[in-house]
């Protein structure tokens, strides 16, 4: 008798813990119904994504390196290959090294080609400077001799 009274209530508690799934009105979460908490999922797309390059610091950014680029973005490389031309255009100057520095201040490094005494060689500068800041206006230009 204890056997089947064991047996039955073991029986009992497993048809009661069953039947706890068939209550749908209080134990399913409908979204669509939900007043409470705002709905958060959409399918509307943001094509508007922005420029991916600036996303991950790791990346390459290559906006402004194409010489027709749209972008605000200045190109350095290429502000350094124009004073690199016009220095070694001039007759009396040859383009060692070109720094640009903390984005506004360009260091240009040139040895003489030829023999210039002290005030041919100051006015050759000074026809440089203006030379690269009328075609490089930006930046604060700097000439060192060697």
């Amino acid at each position: 008798m204890k056997k089947w009274l064991f047996l039955m209530v073991l029986s009992l508690l497993m048809l009661t813990a069953c039947m706890k799934g068939n209550d749908n009105t209080n134990t399913a979460y409908d979204l669509r119904k939900d007043t409470v908490n705002p709905n958060y999922l959409s399918n509307s797309v943001n094509q508007d994504v922005g420029p991916m390059s600036d996303q991950n610091p790791n990346f390459l950014n290559l906006r402004g390196t194409r010489m027709n680029d749209a972008s605000n973005r200045n190109n350095t490389g290429r502000d350094i290959d124009i004073a690199r031309d016009i220095v070694n255009d001039t007759g009396h100057f040859r383009s060692e090294s070109i720094w640009i520095n903390a984005g506004d201040r360009m260091t240009v490094t040139v040895s003489t080609r030829g023999g210039l005494n002290g005030q041919e060689r100051d006015s050759a500068i000074a026809k440089l400077r203006t030379k690269l800041q009328q075609s490089l206006p930006r930046y604060t230009i700097e000439i060192r001799e060697r």
